[in-house]
């Protein structure tokens, strides 16, 4: 320990027993010596050979006072450079790097600050603003670029005697992309006046995008045959070009990325909100996100069994899609024989691999090369012969194989343009060079299909996460965008082909092009969610999603979901299953319920997403000791381990064991980019190295690099320099297999001597890194069962009432809330303590703690677990109404409403219709005291229900004010008048209100304990302790039982002593302290070890009987308010048909009884109630009943008997008689039935009892 700490550790002497030259390998243990690493002292050693290390003796350190300190402490001693006081040494004189001890406690904090820095480096959406940075500086151009020369036809003319037919290419070059600024047409305004930036987005609804010139070039000519080519000797055509063009062409507005490099606030080092940390889109004011798509790697060989056995090489080209498959023979169906699916053909295997030009039958069994073959493998390649040559006769002959492969292809149902050389050079695995490496690929897919068939090959799992890659910004928006260019593509083609078919020239190349469609398609698709399909010519939705700004929390977590694309209904198989390979990855907990349940996930909290290498690894390969295909013969190709580079075949390796340990040498060495993952399959004998983007690595220790930590003088840790030292790592899905990883640093000091032969390579930096952001945060939450957990990560966590954006006057959302009070919890956890800014970035709360508080959205309370008056009885709770008078749990209200006009200037769209303007006119509507006179209320006015919000009127003087609904109410926060590009004005208006708790609102702890008010007592009327402390909320004991929570009574516990001084205040999970640290620390501040207290009744004075578990908990108030959700009304607005209340809270409509209530209705015996809700206060209606023909009596005007006055009365029709005529109450739904009947023919009869 540093500064005046002087501890006993029983240190072990654990790198003296490792010593590793790769993943795993042991040396000698005491070579260790030789290097003039640090020993430990004889007196540890002394203590080692007396006594085992165990995980208790190193729980605790020692320090002056003899009192014990959990290794999980932070103080901020610890943290700070620290001056050697003893010794009176200046701070100048410490050395800038100073080792640091071979200890837990050391090293837990070294681990605690290391997940700082790297967090500081990294930040939580890096995975989105470095893919869209991918995008901007080389995934655009790689688009255009693929585009290649687009050639226009001439349409057919008649008049055209000559036949000189113009034609004309198009070629796209460099792309450039300008800074977001506004279009004005005002040239004196200067450049300051002009930068875009996204709270102008925000306020004038605009998209926040950067416009796209892209260099253009065209290029017209003419074919002319010569001479010769009218007798048939010479058909040579001459290209005679006509004119040749390159202008700047602006393809339309490409949405930017906030805090991404074409971001004024990356560019100018700002930021709107001190929580906001970029990753999203500004779409029409909107802030839209991208779901991270999770998809199948394609770039590799996969193996399946069902619905057949095929060995497949996908592509998103359809064409360049290869499956070699088993099938049943034609002539015995008993035998299979090995096919292959390749352009739209099936061909047999064995003719395949003569057209790649294999000479013999052992040529191309050595290039399957199974080195031990059964009867079953030998019988289907025997097969395949034998009906390779019963179909094809004479195939083995030189270009025979090559003219059947390409007379198959051709009767495709798409045939290529190309020749055979040139389609299978292009389209059959495209990524390896050479038809003789393609045949070895070709080759290898064989024996990979046929190993998996004899049993020694396992099948593909597609839910393995090696399988999978990540979908972010470059990736989607590539494939969006290249739709939309395609479609101007097809329309400067169609206009091009016009002006050339008329005996005219090109005009300007910038009219051919319209910017609309790029601009327009993609606003479309990131306001529906509306995407193109990877594969399909389909389009897909859930890839974009609105950004949720709850809390801080809640944003946090959108940026950071997964998705898997599959159909959320029917049979998916284990893809709801947490797969073992989401270790690390993918948080195993946090996942929405119901039909998207282990579809949507979370990243884990030091998930990093892997982004595009572009530096060439094959020459390295090569210096490592791999041999390329083409400079080996098959002899030395059999039995070697293969080299695959993402998945595509480069050449074998006689030694993999030295070549993987070189290649992982060069990587520490920051020869090769660390995000290079390296893995070697001994059971395939294949050696994978991978640096394709989508991949999620994750940092560990190098177990090994222990010793050589060193503290830097100013106490900050550099990742960028620990990945240097060497001494973090970033590993993946595939190398973490070749790996031993300890859970944490206690796991390496632990365990028997002996048992230390294998050996850790890697160390995890802190178990509560396996989980999701969300998750982590949750104190003692490996104590809580898992559906809680779940629940306070995926839901209470993200509605709970906390801190709002700081620049909330530049803002205008629909609806937001923010607690007055925001407080930080008592407790820690690792993963709050690694987000927290060192520097002065938080200008509230203590400068000494680094702990986050903006993903805490709450308030610290004193729980006391009781019973009281029978209020709190389930889940509910019961609160002091003292402590809500004083602002606990108090929170903002904030709602805008919104209202449009269209500018008649600007759009000139409103020639047949009349125009609407903001302004004032006296309404029947609602009261429009509050407005001045352009028909905007001034701020701080006070509305109520019914009043006109904002005030629309014609030019005709026709009232179109918009009022606020039924339960609406507010003071006016602020008022903003605004305009778009589109000539749309906008004026919104924010209404505030302050709410208190009251009856019926919800609160939750941070463990899924949920409940609702049932009561706001005084604090009389609370049990109070003999220090005077009364609790603020009192919740029921037999909610813990049942939810399975004792999570939350050891924070209380732990918050009870950390308030008294304690200094163990972590909480994280999987490395809390244990009861016994809990109740030691409660016992030294003078309560009892187990947190109950004895208190005294706070109604009748007197001292009760049982003790009372009472201490502070962290709680949150949700967005679920009684004053949102209560519906009431006696009478109101009726359906005019059905004549029953309305279904809308806004329209004032009635509160939905259904069948359970009436049930319960009846169960209480309320009969009386019943017949008032469903009847009298519902539908009430009468109806006439003639008593002799049981039928309806109608009301009409009929003459009267011997006179010529009319008479107004029931009257039955089929009686003529208005004798025996009864009237009774019905509900209009029963009298509209009986009508709806009548209509069709059938007449009801009722049978009445007069009482």
């Amino acid at each position: 320990m540093d500064g005046d700490q002087s501890t006993v550790v029983l240190d072990t002497d654990m790198m003296d027993c490792l010593n590793f030259d790769g993943y795993g390998d042991v040396e000698d243990p005491r070579k260790e010596g030789a290097k003039g690493e640090r020993q430990p002292s004889g007196k540890v050693d002394e203590l080692q050979s007396t006594m085992d290390v165990d995980l208790t003796c190193i729980a605790y350190v020692e320090d002056e006072g003899n009192e014990k300190q959990n290794a999980m402490d932070v103080d901020l001693k610890e943290i700070l450079p620290e001056e050697d006081e003893g010794k009176g040494k200046a701070s100048s004189d410490i050395p800038s790097h100073v080792p640091v001890d071979f200890d837990v406690a050391s090293l837990e904090k070294f681990c605690r600050e290391a997940s700082r820095s790297f967090f500081s480096a990294t930040g939580l959406v890096s995975h989105q603003i470095n893919s869209y940075n991918q995008f901007v500086s080389h995934g655009l151009q790689d688009l255009f670029d693929s585009l290649g020369e687009i050639t226009v036809e001439p349409d057919y003319d008649p008049s055209n005697k000559s036949g000189a037919w113009k034609h004309a290419t198009i070629k796209f070059g460099r792309v450039e992309l300008s800074e977001p600024v506004f279009m004005v047409d005002n040239l004196d305004l200067e450049q300051q006046d002009l930068k875009f930036k996204p709270r102008h987005a925000r306020l004038q609804r605009m998209t926040y995008a950067s416009r796209m010139n892209v260099e253009m070039t065209a290029q017209v000519y003419i074919l002319d045959k010569s001479d010769k080519a009218k007798t048939g000797k010479d058909t040579h055509v001459h290209r005679r070009e006509i004119m040749t063009e390159t202008k700047q062409v602006s393809m339309g507005l490409l949405p930017v990325m906030v805090k991404s490099n074409l971001c004024w606030l990356h560019k100018l080092q700002e930021s709107d909100c001190q929580f906001d940390f970029g990753g999203y889109f500004l779409i029409k004011g909107t802030e839209k996100v991208f779901i991270a798509e999770e998809q199948r790697f394609l770039s590799r060989i996969w193996i399946t069994d069902y619905p057949s056995w095929d060995a497949s090489y996908l592509s998103q080209i359809k064409r360049e899609k290869i499956n070699i498959k088993l099938v049943p023979s034609k002539r015995n169906e008993s035998c299979k024989v090995i096919t292959i699916y390749f352009m739209g053909t099936i061909i047999p295997i064995w003719v395949v691999f003569f057209a790649l030009g294999v000479s013999s039958d052992k040529e191309a069994f050595d290039m399957i090369d199974i080195l031990d073959c059964d009867a079953s493998i030998v019988n289907i390649i025997s097969s395949t012969i034998k009906e390779s040559h019963e179909e094809f006769e004479g195939f083995r002959a030189p270009g025979r194989a090559c003219q059947y492969v390409d007379k198959l292809i051709r009767k495709s149902k798409f045939p290529p343009k190309e020749s055979f050389d040139e389609y299978v050079c292009r389209y059959m695995f495209p990524s390896v060079n050479g038809v003789r490496s393609k045949a070895l690929f070709l080759g290898y897919m064989v024996k990979c299909l046929l190993m998996a068939y004899s049993g020694n090959r396992k099948c593909d799992n597609k839910d393995d996460f090696r399988n999978k890659r990540l979908g972010l910004a470059c990736q989607l928006l590539r494939r969006e965008l290249w739709t939309h260019i395609k479609r101007a593509e097809w329309r400067m083609v169609k206009l091009m082909q016009r002006d050339l078919s008329n005996d005219g020239n090109l005009q300007d190349l910038r009219r051919y092009v319209d910017a609309s469609i790029i601009t327009n398609g993609l606003n479309r698709a990131f306001s529906t969610g509306s995407w193109r399909h990877p594969y399909l010519k389909a389009r897909c939705s859930g890839v974009v999603a609105t950004l949720r700004r709850t809390n801080p929390l809640q944003m946090m977590s959108d940026l950071r979901k997964t998705r898997q694309w599959v159909a959320y209904s029917g049979a998916v198989g284990d893809a709801r299953y947490p797969n073992p390979s989401f270790w690390g990855k993918l948080c195993f907990l946090s996942t929405p319920d119901g039909e998207k349940c282990g579809f949507v996930k979370n990243l884990a909290v030091t998930a990093v997403v892997s982004s595009v290498v572009r530096k060439p690894l094959i020459d390295t390969f090569v210096s490592c000791g791999m041999k390329k295909l083409d400079d080996i013969s098959l002899q030395d190709i059999s039995g070697k381990d293969r080299i695959f580079l993402n998945g595509s075949l480069l050449g074998v390796c006689a030694d993999p064991h030295e070549l993987t340990l070189r290649l992982r040498s060069l990587r520490r060495s920051k020869l090769i980019d660390p995000q290079v993952e390296i893995k070697r399959d001994k059971h395939h004998k294949e050696v994978r190295v991978l640096c394709d983007p989508g991949r999620i690595l994750r940092p560990l220790l190098v177990v090994e690099n222990l010793r050589r930590i060193t503290r830097p003088k100013d106490g900050l840790y550099s990742f960028q320099e620990l990945i240097d030292q060497n001494i973090v790592e970033l590993i993946g899905v595939e190398e973490e297999e070749d790996i031993q990883c300890a859970s944490g640093i206690r796991h390496l000091f632990s365990g028997e001597k002996e048992d230390r032969s294998s050996g850790y390579t890697h160390c995890e930096l802190d178990p509560s890194f396996l989980l999701g952001l969300s998750c982590s945060l949750i104190p003692f939450a490996n104590h809580d069962n898992g559906k809680r957990v779940l629940m306070q990560a995926e839901k209470i966590s993200q509605q709970a009432i906390g801190y709002s954006p700081t620049n909330s006057h530049t803002r205008l959302d629909t609806l937001s809330h923010q607690i007055f009070y925001p407080q930080r919890p008592l407790f820690k956890t690792v993963v709050s303590y690694g987000l927290g800014k060192a520097e002065t970035a938080y200008s509230f709360g203590r400068k000494d703690d680094f702990n986050t508080p903006e993903y805490f959205n709450g308030q610290n309370a004193i729980v006391s677990i009781n019973v009281h008056q029978g209020f709190n009885q389930e889940d509910s709770l019961v609160l002091n109404r003292a402590s809500l008078e004083r602002g606990m749990f108090r929170t903002l209200h904030l709602k805008s409403y919104k209202a449009q006009v269209e500018n008649k200037e600007i759009t000139r769209r409103l020639k047949h219709r009349e125009s609407i303007n903001f302004g004032k006119v006296q309404s029947k509507r609602g009261k429009v005291d509050s407005l001045d006179s352009e028909g905007l209320p001034y701020v701080g006015a006070s509305l109520q229900s019914g009043d006109i919000v904002i005030g629309k009127v014609s030019e005709s003087g026709e009232d179109h004010s918009a009022k606020l609904m039924h339960t609406e109410k507010g003071m006016v926060d602020k008022v903003v008048l605004s305009a778009n590009d589109d000539g749309v004005n906008f004026a919104t208006v924010t209404l505030r209100q302050s709410r208190s708790p009251c009856v019926g609102d919800k609160f939750a702890s941070m463990h899924g304990q949920k409940g609702v008010v049932g009561l706001l007592d005084s604090q009389e009327n609370f049990p109070f302790t003999c220090q005077g402390i009364v609790p603020d909320i009192v919740i029921n004991p037999h909610g813990f039982p049942t939810r399975q929570t004792p999570g939350q009574l050891l924070e209380a516990a732990l918050g009870k002593g950390i308030a008294m001084g304690g200094k163990v205040r972590y909480a994280t999970p999987f490395t809390t302290p244990t009861v016994d640290v809990i109740t030691e620390q409660l016992h030294k501040a003078g309560f009892s070890r187990w947190g109950e207290e004895s208190v005294l009744n706070g109604q009748t004075g007197e001292r009760m009987k049982s003790l009372v578990f009472m201490g502070p908990t962290f709680y949150q108030r949700l967005v679920h308010m009684a004053e949102d959700k209560v519906k009431f009304r006696n009478t109101g607005p009726v359906h005019p048909v059905t004549r029953q209340p309305v279904e809308d809270k806004k329209r004032f409509g009635g509160v939905k009884f259904g069948e359970m209530e009436r049930d319960c209705m009846l169960a209480h015996g309320a009969a009386a109630n019943l017949h008032e809700r469903l009847f009298t206060l519902s539908d009430f209606s009468q109806m006439h009943i003639c008593q002799a023909c049981q039928r309806v009596a109608n009301v009409i005007m009929r003459p009267a008997e011997g006179g010529s006055k009319k008479v107004h009365g029931p009257y039955c029709m089929f009686c003529r008689s208005a004798e025996r005529i009864v009237r009774v109450n019905v509900p209009y739904g029963s009298k509209l039935l009986y009508q709806e009947l009548f209509c069709m023919g059938i007449c009801l009869k009722f049978d009445t009892e007069i009482r």
